[in-house]
């Protein structure tokens, strides 16, 4: 994963591309035709989704489909019986990552059950264990006595909260709990530190999983998840308090260190499943995909549709089942790409650009519209100078990117969920547009402008009374 704090861009590949087969071997996506043979139904929901999933599915009128149906374990045999080893299993996508060498690329091609096979990466990846390791949800989110809603209790968390009027929603009690938020991102070194979560040391953390390696040990990797999640996070009294202290919050590790492939954007996809599954409400993903270390996999503008990219893709399939994803623009305001990256251009896609202290668009801000002609931003938020925590939880640090205005209205997103909790994921974010500072003339730098939570709420409130 390519980290510059001063303008992050994080970038993947395109779904379509030479096929490659090294001797040695490489990581590919095998697609499936159907689930037949899958054991699990359709009407027995608890088989594979938890409480507060169905708990979400319902408030949504979301309907529990075939696509909902882990995949078809006779389809995954038949697969390991060609040699490949089984890396990740996809039900949304239908298939399975494998690590395969050519001859057993060929074997796989040729399985009847079998629609498609793609490269996703070169051979370098790594398992900590034999088996993938099941996150475990079971403890309990930490508990804050009621504060003051002030500038000195928040400290440096002050402007990131009371420039988009967030203040008001912590004044009135809406500070995110009962709210489960997922982060996606590089690794979350040192988030243990009571000051970014509440708890007093990493074995108490609600959840955190390693897509790269598949253990629950994304408390390593690249320090930039840990900046982003502080701007939500913090609970550090008259230092730094982020936008949604009271959430909970659960940690995904989808970015590999080594180098940008198209199998981080299917971790992405995966990542969104799990969390589907446990009933994670609001996601951030400070993340963003448009070119890659192989270029026959790099993005071109037109593919930038909502519906190329597996990770917009999939989230679709969230959003459908009632979640909100927050996702940063992208920085490429000032290059000579300049458009957003994906997954941005999902249609349900909460995308996220900079401003700067005055509400400008910040120069490195990715510009929309998306290659179907949607505006894009949807909102924006300050993202030059952000106040966050570093890594160590120790110290603060001044960072730049869409990739800090991504969690921050993250964050207050968690808090109107918590408001209004009988509003539908498109009411939300429907009013948070609509009470945007320039709704009445969104544009391809700004989007909506930069949102009023306490307006949006309000709004809500308002149309609940009619």
């Amino acid at each position: 994963m390519r980290i510059l704090l001063a303008a992050l861009l994080l970038c993947l590949s395109l779904p379509t591309f030479a096929q490659k087969a090294t001797p040695e071997g490489a990581m590919y996506f095998v697609g499936f035709a159907d689930k037949a043979g899958t054991p699990f139904r359709i009407d027995e929901p608890t088989a594979f989704l938890g409480e507060k999933a169905l708990q979400r599915r319902q408030l949504h009128g979301s309907a529990i489909t075939e696509l909902d149906l882990p995949v078809s374990p006779a389809y995954v045999s038949g697969v390991q019986q060609t040699g490949a080893q089984v890396w990740l299993k996809s039900k949304w996508m239908n298939g399975v990552v494998v690590a395969a060498k050519e001859e057993q690329v060929a074997a796989l091609k040729k399985l009847p059950f079998v629609r498609e096979v793609y490269l996703a990466a070169p051979k370098q990846y790594t398992r900590s264990s034999a088996l993938p390791v099941v996150p475990n949800l079971d403890r309990p989110a930490p508990s804050f006595e009621p504060v003051p809603v002030n500038p000195q209790f928040y400290g440096y968390g002050w402007q990131n909260l009371d420039n988009m009027e967030g203040d008001s929603l912590h004044h009135w009690g809406f500070r995110g709990k009962g709210v489960l938020v997922a982060v996606f991102d590089g690794g979350f070194p040192s988030v243990n530190y009571k000051d970014f979560l509440g708890y007093a040391d990493a074995a108490a953390v609600p959840a955190n999983y390693d897509l790269v390696e598949q253990d629950d040990t994304a408390l390593d990797g690249s320090t930039h998840g840990s900046t982003v999640l502080s701007t939500m996070a913090a609970h550090h009294p008259f230092f730094f308090v982020g936008t949604a202290p009271d959430a909970r919050y659960v940690l995904f590790k989808t970015e590999n260190g080594r180098g940008e492939h198209r199998l981080e954007e299917i971790n992405y996809a995966i990542a969104l499943e799990i969390a589907d599954s446990i009933g994670v409400d609001v996601v951030n993903s400070s993340l963003g995909y448009t070119t890659f270390g192989m270029k026959e996999m790099d993005y071109t503008a037109k593919d930038l549709d909502g519906k190329t990219s597996p990770a917009s893709i999939a989230i679709g399939h969230a959003f459908a089942r009632g979640m909100i994803i927050v996702t940063s623009a992208g920085n490429s305001g000032g290059d000579d790409w300049k458009y957003i990256g994906t997954p941005a251009d999902a249609p349900d896609a909460l995308s996220i650009g900079a401003l700067n202290d005055d509400g400008t668009r910040a120069y490195f801000s990715s510009f929309g519209p998306t290659a179907d002609g949607r505006t894009k931003p949807d909102v924006s938020a300050l993202g030059v100078s952000v106040a966050a925590i570093t890594a160590s939880g120790r110290g603060l640090t001044a960072a730049d990117g869409t990739s800090l205005a991504s969690p921050l209205v993250a964050g207050l997103v968690a808090c109107l969920r918590q408001a209004v909790p009988t509003a539908t994921n498109r009411e939300l974010l429907d009013a948070i547009r609509a009470t945007a500072d320039q709704a009445a003339q969104p544009d391809n730098e700004r989007g909506y402008g930069r949102p009023n939570f306490a307006a949006a709420y309000r709004l809500l409130q308002q149309a609940r009374k009619r």
